[in-house]
């Protein structure tokens, strides 16, 4: 799966943790290119102590109060002496500092371990450990993130996200509360390369409204799937700001997909807002890329990016739709 995303890309060099799973991965997706594979010791997954190898069971008897605290605040939970996740970042500025800055080469594929990964990316965006489980890290998911000469680790300065998380599998999980931020076409072109695909993805899902812009290429974009032969029943709502999108999501445990189409500025302000971030150009959107945040509990309990900018389903070959 992940060797197929990465067939067509090029990279310099593949960096790996040493431990098995992300060892043998890191075999299947290099496929043999040259050079070789590097072990890099502090891209091993997260250091628990006393805690490893334990059951879900065994964590619960032997440490009740404290495997409470990994579960609902990981940042502060402390065993044998050390706080495991907040020295996960702490190597993780190491991996930026004195292994990826420090490489001759410039396109550099990372194979690691889901909480190591999530350190990684946090680090780059300038976010610390309160983040880890709100960057979610999905089996063979593949991130890209580009750096420029400025950047800096737990700054937010220099990065640009290109893409998150992605996987072949679509991302609108039917069973959770989820708000699909769709980045809008810029241009009749770019509409007409991207309808059918998102028509057709946003039929096979559990769309419960739609929100867009009043005007332009997006509103274009929107009525086409109002219009679509076979689509499901769902709210409509016109919105401009990131206020009235919030304004229609205050009852967001019933489980479906709040689908918001509109321009790059207002999906990347949304995205800033959802993650407590400064700043929503540090994300790279392209024209029907999909950004998705997991808003269970409404839109004030800590959203979790569950993908962004994925464009997968861009590549498909979608039969034409047939409009009403």
């Amino acid at each position: 799966m992940t060797r197929d995303m990465v067939r067509d890309m090029e990279f310099d060099i593949c960096l790996r943790s040493p431990l098995a799973r992300a060892s043998e991965t890191a075999d299947i997706v290099w496929a043999g290119r040259t050079p070789g594979l590097v072990d890099v010791s502090d891209l091993r997954e997260i250091d628990l102590y006393a805690f490893e190898g334990l059951l879900k069971a065994e964590g619960v008897e032997k440490f009740g109060a404290q495997f409470d605290k990994w579960k609902k605040k990981p940042e502060e939970f402390e065993i044998d002496g050390h706080y495991p996740v907040r020295e996960l970042w702490d190597r993780a500025t190491v991996v930026w500092e004195d292994v990826l800055l420090r490489q001759p080469h410039s396109k550099i594929l990372v194979v690691a371990h889901n909480a190591v990964n999530q350190a990684i990316l946090g680090s780059a965006l300038g976010v610390g450990p309160h983040y880890f489980r709100r960057l979610l890290q999905s089996n063979c998911a593949l991130s890209k993130v580009s750096i420029s000469e400025d950047f800096k680790p737990n700054t937010g300065r220099g990065i640009e996200m290109e893409f998150f998380n992605q996987t072949p599998k679509s991302p609108l999980d039917a069973k959770k509360a989820v708000v699909g931020l769709i980045c809008g076409p810029a241009s009749i072109d770019e509409e007409a390369l991207i309808t059918n695909t998102i028509i057709h993805m946003l039929q096979k899902s559990n769309v419960k409204r739609l929100m867009f812009s009043s005007t332009g290429a997006s509103a274009r974009l929107a009525q086409k799937i109002l219009d679509s032969k076979n689509n499901l029943s769902f709210e409509t709502h016109v919105v401009e700001t990131v206020e009235e999108i919030l304004s229609h999501l205050k009852s967001t445990d019933d489980i479906g997909a709040s689908i918001v189409i509109h321009d790059k500025k207002l999906c990347q302000d949304f995205m800033a807002h959802s993650l407590d971030l400064n700043d929503g150009s540090i994300f790279k959107l392209s024209p029907g890329g999909l950004s998705v945040l997991n808003m269970t509990g409404g839109p004030v309990k800590n959203p979790i990016a569950i993908c962004i900018n994925h464009h997968l389903h861009l590549d498909e070959n979608e039969p034409d739709v047939d409009f009403i």
